[in-house]
Parts: C-alpha cells; sequence; structure tokens
C-alpha cells in the first residue's frame, strides 16, 4: 500500500501548495544540480524532469558537467544538457525558463561557470535540498537537513503533489539511486525508518535495486582498481595519534591510470573505515584546483573543517572543499592542521 507523504515528517504541506502554485503556471521548466553530479543529484534531476513531463511541462535538465561513468546507465541520461559541453543552448534555456528546480545544492556557486546564467535567469526557482545554510534565491522551497538524501525528499515531494503513480520502474531506480548513493548503502546516521519505507514503497511497485546496485558497483575498469590500490598503497598517510588520515593523488598519478569520473568515489571513506580513525581527507588534482572531500565520525564537523580552511560546505560528517593552490601546499597545510583536527577531535567526544 503507498504511503501517504503528504504528511511526511520533513515536507509541509503548505510548501507542496506552494510548488503546485507556482508550477500550475508554468510551461518552460529547467531542472539543474550541482556541478561533478553525483548519484542523488542526477538521480533527482532526471526523476524531477521525468515527473513533470507527466504533468505535460516542457522541460530539460541541465547540469554543469557530465556524472562519472558508473551513472550513464540511469535513465533519462542521454536527453541531458551539459553546459560545459553546449553552454549557449543552456543560457538559452535558463534565460526562457518560466521555472527553475535547483535539486540537491543550495547556493550558485555549487554550479561553477553555470553559476552567471542560474543568476541572471527570470524566472521563478524552486529548490529541493537537505544541505544546510541556503541562500535566498528561491520562491518556494522543500529544505530538511535532517532528511538522509535529496532523493528521499523529492520522492516525499512528488507523491505529496499527487504523482504517486508516475513513479513507475525507471523513476523508482533514479530516486533509489540518490537514496543509496548519499546514504552509503544505509549505513550513514541519517538513515531513518522512513527512508526504508520509502524504498519499501518502491520494491513493492516493481523497483529492481539489485540491479542498480550491480549497475554502479557489480563492474569496475580495471584502471578504476588498480588507481584505488596505488592510492591506498603508494598515498594514505595515516595518523594514529590524530586519529587522521590523508589521501592525495597528483594529476600524473591519475594519468598513470587512464583516470575517469568517478573513479576516486570512496576512497575517501576507505581511508575513514581505518581502525581508530576519526576523520578523513582525500584530495586530487583537477585542472586549477585540488577537490577535497572530508568525512568525519561522530561530533566532530567535516563542514566546519572544511568551511573554516577550504571554502567549502556540505553535511556535518560529509563535505566537499578545493583550493586554488598546489596539491603539495594543500597537503602541507593539512598535516600542520593535525595538532588543531586532534583538539577539536577531543572536544567533539
Amino acid at each position: 500500500m503507498q504511503t501517504n507523504f503528504s504528511s511526511h515528517p520533513l515536507v509541509n504541506t503548505s510548501d507542496l501548495e506552494a510548488f503546485q502554485h507556482i508550477l500550475d503556471k508554468a510551461h518552460s521548466i529547467v531542472v539543474t544540480s550541482h556541478r561533478s553530479p553525483d548519484g542523488d543529484a542526477v538521480g533527482c534531476a532526471l526523476a524531477m524532469t521525468s515527473y513533470l513531463r507527466t504533468q505535460g511541462k516542457s522541460v530539460t535538465t541541465i547540469l554543469p558537467d557530465p556524472p562519472d561513468e558508473a551513472l550513464m546507465w540511469m535513465p533519462g541520461v542521454e536527453d541531458i544538457v551539459y553546459y560545459a559541453e553546449d553552454s549557449r543552448q543552456a543560457d538559452e534555456l535558463m534565460a526562457n525558463a518560466d521555472v527553475l528546480f535547483a535539486l540537491d545544492y543550495n547556493r550558485f556557486e555549487r554550479l561553477g561557470r553555470m553559476s552567471h546564467a542560474a543568476r541572471k535567469s527570470p524566472g521563478k526557482w524552486l529548490l529541493v535540498d537537505h544541505h544546510e545554510l541556503p541562500d535566498n534565491f528561491q520562491s518556494a522551497q522543500v529544505h530538511a537537513p535532517a532528511c538522509s538524501s535529496t532523493a528521499e525528499l523529492l520522492y516525499a515531494v512528488i507523491v505529496g503533489l499527487g504523482g504517486a503513480d508516475a513513479v513507475d520502474n525507471d523513476m523508482a531506480a533514479l530516486l533509489y539511486t540518490g537514496i543509496m548513493t548519499d546514504t552509503g548503502s544505509f549505513r550513514f546516521p541519517g538513515v531513518t525508518p522512513t527512508t526504508h519505507l520509502i524504498v519499501a514503497d518502491m520494491i513493492a511497485a516493481g523497483l529492481e535495486h539489485a540491479k542498480v546496485h550491480e549497475h554502479i558497483h557489480g563492474e569496475a575498469p580495471l584502471d578504476r582498481l588498480r588507481l584505488n590500490a596505488f592510492a591506498l598503497n603508494e598515498r594514505l598517510e595515516v595518523f594514529p595519534e590524530f586519529h587522521t588520515a590523508l589521501i592525495h593523488l597528483t594529476a600524473a598519478d591519475m594519468g598513470r591510470f587512464d583516470y575517469r569520473p568517478g573513479y576516486t568515489e570512496g576512497l575517501v571513506n576507505q581511508a575513514l573505515g581505518i581502525k581508530g580513525i576519526r576523520f578523513a581527507v582525500f584530495a586530487k588534482e583537477g585542472g586549477e584546483r585540488v577537490k577535497m572531500s572530508f568525512r568525519s565520525i561522530g561530533s566532530f564537523s567535516a563542514r566546519a573543517f572544511a568551511e573554516e580552511h577550504f571554502d567549502g560546505g556540505g553535511h556535518h560528517n560529509a563535505a566537499g572543499g578545493a583550493s586554488s593552490e598546489s596539491i603539495d601546499v594543500v597537503m602541507a597545510k593539512l598535516r600542520g592542521l593535525l595538532p588543531q583536527i586532534q583538539t577539536q577531535l577531543l572536544a567533539a567526544q
């Protein structure tokens, strides 16, 4: 039996009414998510696009850049417009949109080069997100930092808008991808009984969840396995006295193993899984920036660390950041911060 998520604990009926009021008048809609899109971002964008099309809307999905190869099986991915590949078309679509969705992000900065067009668009923005501290650019929002993933929240939104029948096998696979990947296959603290109820409803409706796992985790390119083995064997630094582990990869390292987007997904969690480690960082060279992933256990805030030192943000235990300095300078800075990390870890106990 389909659960009634119009009364979902994290979704207010008034927010859904505000969404519907705006959508009723919309004809041309653009659905967006953040750069370097993960499973939650792509799954939400494609699921929302699919739902809106069942409502007779003209909808385009625009992402700043393509997802990693492990997500290219997702239904509808072939129709995505990528700003990095066709900025002119993306600019035109955003300029002419009545309504734009911001899914799985809440600051235009998360769009990278696409942020300029987003700010200029005259359309109304609707936001569905579970990250903290949203900027104030949206006309209406469903925002719940306590939610395990934006996909869980979006499922409640779609069903709350009366779209339960639109959640077919393809849409369920998209939303399940977002929930499964953002919860670390349901092992992170943000998972609640509601999370499992949503998945149970989708499985009861025909979701083949094992196939989603197989698409994402079942087959790995040999170069990816070799790159991860190299990173753990040659680039892992463990500081047990500081309960911290660091991993880094240079551009040369990644070139040696024919790096593709997504090859290092989950690497930081392997560092965090070492006995006694409560904070882990993965840093990699990419273009003109060093990108970083931060993970923590318990009360120590990975988000606060990212915000303070690397102009980043995210969740309490999972965050990201970047630096325009070289990888060597970034790693030296991280090592220099170890005593401060230890102090904060002790304070967070």
